[in-house]
This record gives structure tokens, sequence and C-alpha cells, in this order.
């Protein structure tokens, strides 16, 4: 691990390229230093640098139910709000008032979305007095979301819209 800008950064061999990871550690903290709030820092890597080495494809040829469940899970990171919502989560737990400012959606639907999601078992709740707080459930989620994002962004790099 190497500290870079006031965070710990895991990074990974990859293909003979040292790969930062998506997540961010902050910093331990010691007593009597003051600590910046940690952020998620994102470093803009070519679409090269994106790809998986053979090592991290599936182990094995998927069946009919694991097509199943990840043509699933895709459909419903294909709604732009549940995108929204679960990007929020990325970043940590939140409640839906929270996240309806965030995707900017009417607050019956992101509990609606939020709904759908923790029936498909993509996010955790918990309760906190009346209030429901929402988190992924677990880091493939993440990356996943992410690496829709970066396809996105590589995509909108490629072809920029012209005004």
């Amino acid at each position: 691990m190497s500290v870079v800008m006031g965070v710990v950064v895991r990074v990974v061999m990859t293909v003979g390229v040292l790969v930062p990871f998506a997540h961010v550690d902050p910093l331990p903290v010691r007593a009597g230093v003051d600590v910046p709030v940690p952020c998620r820092h994102y470093v803009r890597m070519s679409a090269r640098m994106h790809l998986s080495s053979a090592h991290d494809a599936h182990p094995r040829s998927p069946g009919e139910e694991q097509f199943a469940l990840a043509a699933e899970v895709l459909a419903l990171l294909g709604d732009r709000t549940r995108l929204a919502l679960l990007h929020a989560l990325t970043g940590g737990e939140a409640d839906v008032t929270t996240l309806t400012g965030v995707c900017g959606a009417a607050r019956p639907a992101v509990s609606q979305h939020l709904a759908r999601l923790r029936l498909a078992g993509l996010v955790n709740t918990r309760k906190e007095g009346r209030r429901v707080i929402y988190s992924l459930r677990d880091g493939h989620l993440r990356r996943l979301v992410d690496e829709a994002l970066n396809v996105a962004d590589h995509r909108l790099s490629d072809h920029p819209l012209h005004d």
C-alpha cells in the first residue's frame, strides 16, 4: 500500500501495469491529529487498463441459472434512477430523503425503486428509529456500477457530444 493525497490506495498488478482499486481507504486516525474527512478519488485510466486479465474471467462456464440471475441484475441496473441510487450508495449508507435529493426523482418513485432493489437482494436495510437506512449488499455490486459508469465515460470520451 502507498500513501497518496492523504488516503491509502491499494494497488494491484494487472498485465504488467499498476492499477489502483476503485476502493479508497481513509488513513488511520492518530490521537490528537485532525484528519480531514475522507473522500473518493477517481483516477481516469485508459480503457486498456480497465480490461480484466484472463485470470479474472469467470472460473467456469456459467449455467442457465447464472445467466438468468446476471440478466436480472443487469436489467435492474438498466434503469437510470436505480443506477443513480446504487451509485449514491457506493459512497455509503443513506436514507430515502438523502437518496431522493441525490437522484432527483420523486420520493414515492425512489421508495419503489429501493423496494425493488431490496427484494432483488442488491441492497440491505436497517432501522434507525423510524428511518430506514439503505446500503449496498456487497462490493461486487459496487464494482459493477463503477464499471458501467467507466464504460459510459469511455464511450463519451470516444464520441464527445457536439452542440
